[in-house]
């Protein structure tokens, strides 16, 4: 049997600045019952510029200590260490976030895996997966000081990222940097439209990732591309199409099946990552993720 889940929680959706938006939902969080929260960086003012912003990160701080959770943190979406044009912009707004998530008590900073945006050569692209892996590689000791531990995500196929790594890229990747601070973010719907795409097995994929994972994203959706035109969230939800992160039960991804098989080598946190529209159902997306999180390994 592979390692427990180390607590459950859910991810912010405050707006940018907004402080004491923040301090009620981590409340509403706690009452939920969350453990942990993922504190939504790519939405708050901690950075400019590829350095600390300290007053507004003073800020966020007093309020996290308000709440009795333990917390994680995603960094902003556009991070790619692929982007060779920006890289040392990503590596220097990549080392504030490792700074301001150590700071509030985040053990986790989510990292986008990388993106390119055209078909490319065998040997370009292996240089540029390179890149990725020497950015993380440099990143990784500045993450073990602030007690923060990177961990690569998985993303999905989706208009706005054309090209990037499916689960056994993402796992090589990780495996090629091999430091102790640096693992992998299973999002497991985004697995579920990958595989859907190439035509893999779910099963598989989540295997491949498996003795990397420190941190998993648990939503729910039908594993369809976003191909439909559809207009409003409802209507995307009702056919079913694109990254819906909708909560448990609401899709139709196996968690029953795949979760009691994935073992893990590596403590790990699980957040129910559910999409602003859905959070009046909180309560019960949380009693739902501890139920799936106890199937975890158990085969």
């Amino acid at each position: 049997m592979g390692a427990v889940i180390a607590g459950v929680g859910l991810s912010t959706e405050s707006a940018a600045g907004d402080i004491a938006g923040l301090d009620a939902e981590l409340g509403r969080f706690a009452e939920a019952g969350c453990e942990i929260a993922e504190l939504s960086l790519q939405n708050m003012f901690v950075v400019a510029g590829g350095r600390l912003n300290l007053p507004e990160l003073r800020a966020i701080e007093a309020v996290t200590r308000r709440h009795p959770l333990r917390y994680t943190a995603h960094g902003p979406l556009g991070t790619n260490f692929m982007d060779e044009a920006h890289i040392e912009l990503h590596r220097a707004v990549c080392t504030a976030m490792i700074e301001a998530a150590g700071a509030l008590g985040a053990t986790r900073l989510v990292v986008h895996g990388g993106v390119w945006t055209a078909p490319l050569p065998e040997a370009e692209l292996a240089r540029l997966r390179r890149l990725e892996v020497e950015s993380l590689a440099g990143l990784a000791e500045h993450a073990e000081r602030h007690g923060v531990t990177i961990a690569l995500e998985n993303l999905p196929p989706l208009p706005s990222l054309p090209f990037t790594h499916d689960a056994f890229g993402l796992a090589a990747q990780v495996a090629a940097v091999g430091h102790p601070a640096v693992g992998a973010t299973l999002d497991i719907g985004h697995a579920y439209m990958m595989a859907t795409l190439r035509q893999q097995d779910l099963g598989e994929t989540l295997a491949a990732m498996a003795p990397h994972i420190v941190h998993i994203h648990l939503q729910d959706q039908f594993g369809r591309l976003d191909t439909v035109r559809t207009w409003g969230k409802a209507e995307k939800l009702a056919y079913g199409t694109g990254d819906l992160h909708a909560p448990p039960g609401w899709g139709d991804t196996p968690f029953e099946a795949l979760l009691p098989k994935l073992s893990l080598a590596r403590e790990t946190t699980m957040i129910m990552e559910l999409a602003g529209h859905y959070m009046h159902h909180a309560a019960d997306a949380v009693a739902q993720t501890k139920r799936l999180a106890g199937m975890v390994g158990t085969a």
